[in-house]
């Protein structure tokens, strides 16, 4: 409290300078008032780290105290700071979370929580997050609350289906969003949860779960086996894919979105800049710009030049997509933005370089990836009909019947579609 009135003092007083200052009409007074608010922002600042430093100092001396005095609670697992702890009791299953102002110490117990290990439970500015694997519950929260989600109800998931299977180790993947807006730089940190062992994900959000789903058909989960993951992550400014590539699946998670898509159901991806498209990579051509994106990432000329040949002389820069077509008639395609700004990039400002890169640079991240798993979808079906098979299975029309889909989906080009034909004809 004295804290808060000596800081509203400070304020009223650089107002009142500044009032009587403005009516001097001079230069000395308008120096004196820029003195006068510069060193009041000063003593502000210096006031609030003090009072933070002698606060942070009192709750560490009253949670060390708390840990001396009580005995009924095994202290040596947690996570958290001096306003938030969570104590993990390996041997009961409990769980011990303390709230701790200037004034108080609240703790909430939670019974028959098993603490996972150290890369399930994360923490960062007050915000928890821990994940039990084993029953698939996540306790999240915040200073004053907390709640444990049991991922229970999504389809076909059963743990008891599961529990002869070898597990694959969960895992947390940060995701930082940023968003330019005119006057600040506005970030999220979104946390997602990759469960490979139940084909699952979760995605949480300033303590709380906003949303879970299955990326794979859980009648499918049995036939991946081993301690190994297969999933590779990476991240695109506003977004983040996860490449599983034993059952060559994509997962897209962004700030507001996810979608999950089959390497065979993408058949096209391209960049879009203004409306115009700069670069297109399809089971069939690549058109347009390099297509390895580190060419493209030398520094801010080249990133300018990278994709688009005439970006140098745009003035103005409206939108910056990666469009990925679909092999589907319900959605047939899904639209990346990488224009993270509230207003277009002008190469009059000073910072459309530097914006334009960054942009152009996760855009092109996204790009690479795509392409990838576009070639891959096409080797793994090119080597699906070279396979030999057994007369039992197919006739030599059967054959014939599927590389001419492979042809119209254009996953085979005329070429490879007739040299796989002459040796099905013998």
């Amino acid at each position: 409290m004295k804290s808060k009135i000596i800081l509203s003092s400070l304020v009223l007083l650089v107002f009142s300078l500044l009032a009587g200052g403005s009516s001097k009409g001079d230069e000395e007074a308008v120096v004196t008032i820029i003195i006068v608010v510069v060193v009041g922002v000063i003593i502000i600042a210096i006031i609030t780290s003090v009072v933070q430093s002698r606060n942070k100092k009192k709750r560490l001396q009253m949670i060390e105290k708390d840990e001396q005095d009580s005995s009924d609670f095994n202290r040596s697992v947690s996570i958290g700071d001096d306003r938030c702890k969570l104590y993990f009791d390996t041997a009961k299953k409990r769980v011990m979370i303390m709230q701790i102002t200037t004034d108080d110490i609240t703790k909430k117990y939670i019974d028959n929580f098993e603490y996972p290990d150290k890369s399930l439970a994360r923490y960062k500015d007050g915000i928890y997050y821990v994940y039990e694997p084993t029953s698939r519950r996540l306790l999240s929260g915040n200073y004053g609350s907390y709640v444990i989600t049991e991922i229970e109800s999504l389809e076909g998931v059963n743990k008891s289906d599961l529990s002869t299977k070898d597990p694959i180790s969960p895992s947390f993947k940060q995701l930082r969003t940023k968003y330019y807006s005119s006057m600040t730089t506005e970030s999220r940190n979104i946390y997602v949860l990759l469960d490979e062992h139940h084909g699952l994900v979760a995605v949480a959000e300033q303590g709380k779960l906003r949303y879970a789903f299955n990326y794979i058909n859980v009648e499918r989960l049995p036939k991946k086996v081993g301690l190994e993951s297969t999933i590779t992550v990476k991240g695109a400014g506003n977004y983040l894919f996860a490449m599983d590539s034993f059952f060559k699946m994509l997962v897209i998670i962004g700030k507001n979105m996810h979608r999950s898509f089959n390497y065979s159901d993408i058949i096209e991806v391209s960049y879009i800049e203004n409306g115009d498209t700069m670069f297109t990579k399809s089971t069939g051509r690549t058109i347009g710009g390099a297509i390895v994106g580190g060419v493209l990432m030398g520094g801010a000329g080249a990133v300018v030049g990278g994709l688009s040949g005439d970006t140098k002389k745009k003035k103005e820069v409206k939108n910056m997509d990666v469009k990925i077509l679909l092999r589907s008639t319900e959605e047939t395609s899904c639209v990346l933005h990488f224009m993270e700004s509230s207003s277009p990039l002008n190469s009059k400002d000073a910072s459309f370089n530097a914006r334009y890169e960054e942009f152009l640079k996760n855009a092109n991240t996204a790009k690479d990836l795509l392409s990838v798993i576009i070639d891959d979808a096409k080797q793994t079906a090119t080597q699906a009909v070279t396979q030999p098979v057994a007369p039992q299975s197919s006739s030599v029309a059967d054959e014939l019947a599927k590389l001419a889909k492979l042809k119209v989906d254009g996953i085979l080009t005329e070429e490879e579609f007739q040299a796989q034909k002459a040796k099905l004809l013998g």
